[in-house]
């Protein structure tokens, strides 16, 4: 009963690491509305240079919320969305055009009304502020689709995707204001994988007696993943150092060739037989194909983008495998098991083994 609850225990706990280890290690970027990637809008300038007009952006969860003042004795005007217009803004004060279809914009930018084909191109102005300073939504702004933009997700990495031109009147003369949406990825969600650890840990307390027959089948089933996972970082490699730009940084792939090399050459023969060193090597080589096909994006330039998307999908893939089946046998081989209950130091008996 003691050997058998030692044993238990420490298996829980190896466990749990084993399982800790895995759930961050396959923690991948949420997708999900709330959580997933967030699209910024910023301003790049006024063209033609407005002197005196300040204008920013702040994102917001239904449409960029605009500020934008003057200074000095200048006119200017920004256009609705028909380019009509819609608010001047002078060192006296602000105005908005009762007229404008885009008035809504001022308030809530969901509510949107139905917008006739044609505006009156007469404004009505209407004095809303005595200071040359005022805030309202611009849907123009943002990010025009739905959902996420592929091309940012193919790279998976920060990308400008939206450029966007607001029609304005400088002192009488047209302008523009530019600005751009940047598309930035998620940072890497950890809570949800590690809420699965205890329900890993029960699960490879159920799976030891199961696989323990079978982990010979098991390590020649990694070996054959860890051979793929090598196959495939090298395509990998081959396909940075064509999409490279010249320099010493086209060379810097070729510094994993050593490790994929030794891998190869030294660990995955010797996973063929027990040896816990080589299960902890092996495991750190799936968590390094795992990380690093999260972290190595497609290279804009790439002289293959579909292979090269596929081939850091089937880099994690591959990761995640190599790291689990490591895993797995690192916890089947948990070793010095006590084969018999602790001798007695008590007693008759227990001095007569004490002296021999």
């Amino acid at each position: 009963m003691y050997n058998q609850g030692l044993r238990v225990l420490r298996q829980s706990a190896i466990a749990l690491a084993i399982a800790a280890v895995l759930g961050a290690g396959g923690a991948l970027p949420a997708e999900a509305h709330t959580t997933g990637p967030q699209l910024i809008s910023h301003v790049d300038g006024i063209l033609p240079a407005a002197p005196g007009v300040d204008y920013s952006l702040l994102s917001t969860g239904s449409a960029p919320y605009v500020t934008v003042s003057l200074r000095g004795a200048h006119t200017f005007e920004i256009r609705g969305l028909q380019g009509e217009p819609f608010i001047q803004i002078t060192q006296d004060g602000v105005s908005v055009n009762r007229d404008s279809p885009s008035l809504y914009l001022t308030k809530d930018p969901s509510k949107k009304p139905a917008i006739s084909a044609t505006v009156n191109q007469t404004p009505a102005w209407e004095k809303v502020a005595d200071q040359p300073l005022y805030h309202y939504y611009e849907t123009r702004a943002e990010w025009p689709h739905t959902g996420q933009p592929d091309e940012a997700r193919r790279l998976g990495r920060t990308a400008t995707v939206y450029r966007f031109s607001i029609p304005a009147v400088f002192d009488g003369h047209a302008a523009a204001i530019e600005g751009h949406v940047t598309w930035i990825p998620a940072p890497i969600n950890l809570e949800i994988p590690l809420l699965f650890v205890p329900l890993v840990v029960v699960g490879l307390l159920w799976l030891e007696p199961k696989a323990k027959p079978h982990a010979a089948k098991i390590a020649r089933a990694v070996t054959a993943l860890a051979l793929a996972g090598t196959a495939v970082e090298a395509a990998r490699i081959l396909i940075d150092l064509q999409s490279g730009a010249g320099g010493g940084a086209t060379l810097a792939p070729l510094a994993v060739v050593p490790g994929l090399v030794l891998v190869t050459a030294v660990a995955l023969p010797r996973l063929l037989r027990p040896d816990r060193r080589v299960y902890v090597w092996v495991l750190f080589f799936g968590l390094y194909l795992l990380v690093f096909g999260l972290l190595r994006t497609v290279a804009p330039d790439s002289p293959l983008p579909v292979l090269g998307t596929w081939l850091r999908r089937a880099e994690m893939v591959t990761g995640f495998g190599v790291a689990a089946g490591a895993g797995l046998l690192l916890f089947l081989s948990s070793p010095i098991r006590i084969t018999g209950p602790p001798g007695r130091t008590y007693g008759p008996k227990g001095r007569k083994v004490a002296t021999d």
